[in-house]
């Protein structure tokens, strides 16, 4: 590994085991103290390592009003209030017109690493995240109605992105909010399929608020294909379908920027799984080695217009047919063995980590025998290896595994599809 990238590697390891460890208290104290709030108890909820960027954390806080030296004696505490908390290695988020650092936020350092830390839902970028889980203001500004809309939010990494879902008097709607930079071309790209026969959410009339950073997209029937999976491993539904529907999307989208594939950033998701992951970081950087030279050598064929993160969560089906593309932020010119890669990886996951469904296992060797018929099949195992080499980072405690077991879980799983493609 270059001197560089050892560097960049050791403070990636640091912050991510400062975000997740201990010496956090005493930061998010200090946060809570500048609100008059009192920290009674604190848990890290997950860790966002963006490959070759900034490291984030959320944290969800118990804590409770301090008493001043004015109260009455025998006063009763008041209530204890929960709240989430951000922090993020980002040297200075709120850099952007209107989004100084100010009551919301504040700034730390740990171990000479420096942190900005924010309570939810202020995040430094996402400007219109306070707006966008305020249950009034969306049903006045989204539906048009008295509120309160319901909400829930579905997607959110620090900085980054957010989707919450919004339902109001049998109506819903999503609000999905980008850093602003990136809303034209989030725009650009949902008109490009409209009329385009392929399912995607439409847009919806423009919203009563300023929400610079927000897109109000319309619901769309159907099951998503990650629950079908589980629950009977998709037996309705055709992995031809899928071929299908990916060439429906528009010949307009070779018109997009081209955005590099998974696949051919495996040095950076190798760093990212590196750090949460201390003790394989060897056996990674050997994993990502094997990637890269296979991706590098095998045929990827023509460039068409991809999806560019097409898998099960993000597919909607009902009887066996497509009813829904979501997330179509990274649509573009692009090879189609990366799209097939990006689902058969996560259906390799989804298989290693449920053993005790079978039908996972089915689903993802009747994916792949269908997918080897429509791409070069060293590529397709390759890249898919390196689509599964980008979730060790995100893996958590769950199903009675630690997060560690959990990395490995995908790690193997990584493993076994670059030996399927050769090496």
């Amino acid at each position: 590994m270059p001197a560089e990238d050892r560097i960049r590697h050791g403070r990636a390891v640091d912050a991510v085991s400062i975000l997740g460890g201990p010496a956090m208290r005493g930061p998010l104290q200090d946060l809570l103290r500048s609100r008059g709030l009192s920290l009674e108890h604190w848990e890290h909820l997950r860790t966002h390592h963006r490959p070759g960027g900034a490291v984030s954390a959320l944290y969800r806080v118990r804590c409770s009003r301090r008493q001043t030296r004015s109260a009455p004696a025998g006063t009763a505490p008041e209530a204890s209030l929960t709240l989430h908390l951000g922090a993020t290695t980002v040297d200075a988020p709120w850099d952007a017109p209107a989004a100084p650092a100010g009551f919301e936020s504040a700034a730390a350092r740990i171990a000479g690493l420096d942190l900005h830390l924010w309570f939810h839902p202020h995040d430094p970028v996402l400007q219109s995240l306070p707006w966008a889980t305020d249950a009034d203001a969306v049903a006045r500004d989204v539906f048009g109605a008295a509120g309160p809309a319901r909400l829930s939010l579905a997607a959110y990494r620090p900085l980054r992105r957010a989707v919450v879902r919004a339902q109001h008097s049998g109506q819903a709607a999503y609000l999905k909010l980008l850093p602003p930079a990136q809303m034209p071309a989030l725009y650009r790209r949902h008109r490009l399929l409209e009329g385009s026969g392929v399912p995607a959410p439409q847009l919806m009339p423009g919203i009563g608020a300023p929400a610079r950073d927000a897109a109000v997209l319309g619901a769309l029937p159907g099951t998503s294909l990650f629950r079908l999976l589980v629950d009977d491993g998709a037996a309705p539904v055709r992995p031809e379908v899928l071929l299908e529907l990916l060439d429906a999307l528009p010949a307009g989208a070779l018109d997009l920027p081209l955005r590099r594939p998974w696949a051919e950033r495996t040095a950076d998701y190798a760093a990212a799984a590196a750090a949460a992951v201390p003790a394989e970081r060897n056996g990674i950087f050997e994993l990502a080695r094997g990637i890269r030279d296979i991706a590098a050598s095998a045929p990827t064929g023509p460039l068409v217009p991809v999806h560019g993160d097409f898998h099960e969560g993000n597919l909607l089906l009902s009887g066996g047919a497509v009813t829904g593309l979501l997330d179509v932020d990274g649509l573009g010119p692009g090879h189609r063995v990366d799209d097939l890669a990006c689902l058969l990886g996560h259906l390799a996951v989804l298989a290693a980590a449920n053993p005790s469904r079978p039908q996972l296992a089915r689903a993802f060797a009747g994916y792949r025998q269908v997918f080897e018929g429509a791409v070069d099949p060293s590529a397709l195992n390759a890249r898919a290896a390196g689509v599964v080499l980008t979730l060790v980072s995100g893996a958590r405690a769950g199903r009675g595994m630690s997060r560690i077991q959990n990395a490995g879980i995908r790690l193997d799983a990584a493993r076994q599809l670059l030996r399927a493609a050769g090496h």
